[in-house]
């Protein structure tokens, strides 16, 4: 197994292809490529040139707001990444949807039959999405049923602010809207990490009334008189952040004893109604579910990647080989007002990995074994061998 990265800023399409292929040699079975396709990049002349000359089995593009690769993070400037992958005794299913072909899967045969990958081939599955005519979470959650267990990381393309302005391209077929993406199965081991920047506040609280996304009560209380008891008991600078954005953290196994980072979903708390005391969160609520309330900074976002990938690389897996990092525009200079936030971060504790990525309109990633579309989070697979 092989993954080599490269990364250019050139303007020149010549020496983009260059700077791309440099000390690049051989056959490959996989290559993904980003590109942020500010003025002068044409994303459909950089993917159809790059196909003529590297002899690359199966090659894959989207266009972002901002390429991750090499060590570094450029943003919002031309810009493009790069990986190759050299993958013996791994089958590498290419496939592509439309939002029609996606509300044409009902059952889980329907998506055995399309991809032509089944369940006990245990597949890991890249995935690059159009953020406007593509329903993500309904691709989500078929792949979670047609497929339990398999992890999905990826992202939403970035590049446009308009309907039909992103890039989406696979071997011969380019597109503007839809899905593209890749299984994976055989010889290897996929793990993820999922950080989605948060730090617990507060205590755990049971769900006891809740309808669709609305939360009524926690504990057999209004839902606003705990979260203002929560708040009350936390520090003015608590405050200050749930001022701004608080967030719920809604536990994927409710039945832990303990919770840590990555145990919950992270979801937005999008309105409050003080008649009521209840509350409007990002996603569906059960009666049952165990929830806490979350804060989200800068420092927090900081503090949880360290944290997941202290856990990571407690593990102790050899023979890490190569790593995909998708990170929310939202975050790199934005959030943490320097550069290479995030990969800096990654490359200290994963070590010298090939890693490449994008800055996504929305990423892809499990928590608790489920794929989800997230905001603000960085969501990373990390390619091993499979362990016998």
């Amino acid at each position: 197994m092989e993954f080599i990265n490269r990364i250019t800023e050139a303007g020149d399409l010549s020496q983009i292809t260059d700077d791309l292929l440099k000390d690049v040699r051989g056959d490959f079975d996989l290559g993904v490529l980003y590109i942020c396709p500010w003025p002068p990049y044409d994303p459909v002349q950089v993917f159809q040139a790059l196909k003529q000359k590297v002899n690359v089995r199966h090659l894959i593009c989207c266009s972002c707001a901002g390429v991750i690769g090499a060590g570094r993070e450029i943003e919002g400037r031309p810009s493009a990444s790069l990986m190759l992958m050299r993958l013996p005794q791994v089958k590498v299913s290419p496939f592509a949807l439309t939002q029609p072909v996606l509300e044409s899967l009902k059952e889980k045969e329907d998506w055995w039959r399309l991809l032509e990958v089944y369940p006990n081939e245990k597949p890991a599955f890249l995935a690059f999405a159009d953020p406007f005519a593509f329903d993500g979470n309904t691709f989500l959650s078929g792949l979670n049923q047609a497929y339990p267990g398999s992890p999905v990381i990826g992202g939403l393309a970035s590049a446009a602010s308009s309907p039909g302005e992103n890039i989406l391209a696979m071997d011969g077929e380019v597109m503007r809207e839809g899905l593209i993406g890749v299984a994976m199965t055989g010889n290897l081991a996929v793990e993820t990490v999922v950080s989605q920047g948060c730090r617990p506040i507060g205590e755990i609280y049971i769900v006891t009334k809740a309808q669709r996304n609305i939360i009524f009560e926690l504990a057999g209380r209004p839902f606003l008189k705990c979260l203002e008891e929560v708040l009350g008991r936390g520090t003015d600078y608590d405050r200050h952040l749930a001022h701004e954005a608080i967030f719920i953290g809604i536990a994927m196994n409710e039945y832990k004893e303990k919770f840590q980072r990555g145990d919950f979903l992270i979801r937005g708390v999008m309105g409050l109604d003080p008649k009521s005391g209840a509350g409007a969160v990002g996603d569906f609520i059960r009666v049952g579910q165990t929830v806490q309330f979350h804060l989200r900074d800068a420092r927090t976002a900081d503090e949880d990647l360290h944290e997941l990938l202290k856990q990571q690389t407690a593990l102790k897996r050899t023979g890490l080989h190569g790593a995909f990092v998708f990170s929310c525009n939202g975050r790199g200079m934005n959030l943490f007002k320097e550069h290479d936030h995030d990969i800096r971060i990654i490359q200290e504790h994963l070590g010298p990995v090939a890693a490449a990525g994008f800055f996504c309109a929305g990423e892809i990633g499990p928590v608790g074994g489920i794929n989800f579309l997230h905001g603000f989070t960085n969501s990373m697979a990390l390619f091993y061998p499979q362990q016998v």
